[in-house]
């Protein structure tokens, strides 16, 4: 008797296809979050220690054209950091992690920890609720979710801004918010926020991937982010997690 024929999926390919066609996408998911992470950090290294090099022989000559070698490490910073964003974004969409029980408060901790230099330079004030609930999620996710909405807030509210952290329980799950008292977004700009490689700043601002990467994340926890504008002027983002019953 002849084996039964696996039925057709959309597109005429069978489920087994299927299958190892998203097998190797994931793969090459994994292959370019590690190649890009070391093949374009290892010259970014090259040109920092050109650059601290010329900068030295431009302090004895002259200290003020010392001051030309900035943009280049600012330049270098900036595409570090998109490197990591991306990598972060092709590794979690390839290989998600698992989901477990966390004190939202701990991670909101090492989020602050992280950014503590920065946050003492813009000589801000973080507001922080008596305590925060536990979720379930991916801690080190939750993290760079924090950390990219404070790092947006410290950037965007002036100087000496006030940033409040806050949160609400609601039917389906959690709600987390970041407020700051800037200006807030412009009208034009906000359906672009979590768009890939759009600005806030023009024309000569950087560009990345953070709130994409945000949404993304957030997405894979079963959640979602949003923006709303604050009543008195500046800015809310948010983002929500499910509910789960211990």
């Amino acid at each position: 008797m002849n084996a039964k024929a696996e039925p057709e999926m959309n597109g005429g390919k069978t489920m087994q296809e299927l299958l190892r066609e998203n097998a190797r996408l994931r793969g090459d998911l994994l292959t370019i979050a590690t190649r890009v992470s070391h093949d374009l950090r290892s010259p970014l290294g090259a040109i920092v220690s050109t650059a601290e090099l010329l900068k030295e022989i431009l302090l004895e000559k002259n200290p003020n054209d010392a001051l030309l070698t900035e943009p280049l490490f600012t330049s270098v910073d900036e595409l570090t950091k998109l490197i990591s964003q991306v990598r972060i974004l092709t590794k979690a969409t390839a290989e998600p992690k698992p989901k477990e029980w966390l004190k939202m408060g701990t991670i909101v901790f090492g989020a602050l920890q992280r950014l503590e230099s920065r946050i003492s330079k813009k000589s801000a004030t973080v507001v922080e609720p008596e305590f925060w609930p536990k979720v379930n999620g991916v801690a080190d996710w939750l993290e760079f979710i924090w950390c990219n909405l404070l790092t947006n807030a410290l950037q965007h509210a002036g100087e000496k801004p006030r940033i409040e952290l806050s949160w609400q329980k609601t039917k389906s799950g959690f709600r987390f918010q970041v407020f700051d008292h800037g200006g807030g977004v412009p009208a034009g700009a906000v359906a672009k926020l979590f768009q890939p490689f759009d600005s806030l700043h023009m024309p000569d601002s950087s560009s990345g991937l953070g709130l994409s990467v945000v949404q993304r994340l957030v997405e894979l926890q079963g959640g979602g982010c949003g923006y709303t504008q604050t009543p008195n002027g500046g800015a809310c983002f948010y983002f929500t997690l499910p509910l789960v019953e211990i």
